[in-house]
């Protein structure tokens, strides 16, 4: 596939950085073309009925309003039979620092709300990140069925699958380790699925969204994205004070290690940090 940038919506925030959402088409020619848009939000998508599911998936929705015959005669094409037709990435850019990608996935045709009215018309449009591509994508291997093959490579298999025009990484924050493995203490990169085998024949023909899912919620973990990579992070280690992480390239499965610090201050207002943004915060004070 061959995206091309065919759409551009910018939003401003409160706190003076921009958000930019960049629609790329699948065959896609002719000049970039722009709307402005009416509200941005991410939210999780999970359809699990389990209290604690292994994959949780996410979904961008926004809307613009269009007005023009310009802004109709370049309205993105949603009877395509290609869920892959248009790939999106949502960025952000500070006031005094560089873009970097909030969320990645593709359109939802499915799911765009164009009403029929005269004036100015509110487009809703959904995207998801694609996880449940995973379900339509199934393992296949000619090789000996009972050769051996680790669990990262099962999982980056899965998640190559779904085919961004941008490969995001893949962070592993999981520490369980066995006896015979090589732990945090000899590398930050060392990691288990790296170190736990399968065999082959135990693979065939499963969905890579059945296999992925298996393998995260044996560790006790949950696979979901954040700031537009993929992250598998252990639940018992979610709110450690210090989060080990190893850190894949998908593309040519190189790998880093390190530290996260879990911690932050949540303040009134402070442009560098987390704070509130609708007045909806209570101060509760207590005597003694």
């Amino acid at each position: 596939m061959a995206y091309v940038l065919k759409y551009n919506l910018q939003q401003s925030l409160r706190d003076e950085s921009k958000l930019f959402i960049n629609i790329y088409e699948d065959g896609g020619t002719g000049t970039v073309y722009s709307y402005t848009p009416t509200s941005i939000t991410i939210t999780p998508n999970s359809n699990s009925d389990e209290p604690e599911p292994g994959i949780i998936s996410s979904q961008l929705n926004f809307s613009f309003l269009i007005s023009t015959q310009d802004d109709f005669n370049n309205f993105p094409v949603l009877l395509s039979f290609n869920d892959r037709k248009y790939y999106v990435e949502l960025t952000r850019t500070p006031l005094n620092g560089s873009e970097s990608v909030v969320w990645r996935g593709f359109m939802f045709n499915d799911y765009v709300n164009v009403p029929f009215s005269t004036g100015n018309i509110q487009v809703d449009i959904t995207c998801i990140d694609a996880l449940s591509f995973m379900k339509n994508s199934y393992f296949s291997y000619s090789a000996d069925s009972n050769q051996l093959l680790n669990l990262y490579n099962v999982i980056a298999l899965g998640l190559n699958s779904i085919g961004f025009a941008n490969s995001p990484s893949l962070y592993q924050c999981c520490s369980y380790f066995g006896s015979s493995m090589a732990n945090r203490n000899a590398s930050a990169a060392n990691e288990p699925f790296s170190q736990t085998y399968i065999y082959i024949r135990d693979l065939q023909e499963q969905s890579y969204y059945d296999l992925i899912e298996q393998i995260v919620k044996s560790f006790g973990c949950r696979l979901f994205q954040q700031n537009g990579d993929w992250w598998i992070m252990s639940a018992n280690e979610m709110a450690a004070a210090t989060i080990y992480f190893t850190k894949y390239n998908l593309s040519t499965g190189t790998s880093t290690g390190g530290t996260l610090s879990n911690g932050i201050t949540v303040s009134p207002y402070n442009g560098s940090n987390i704070h509130f943004i609708n007045n909806s915060q209570n101060k509760i004070t207590r005597k003694g």
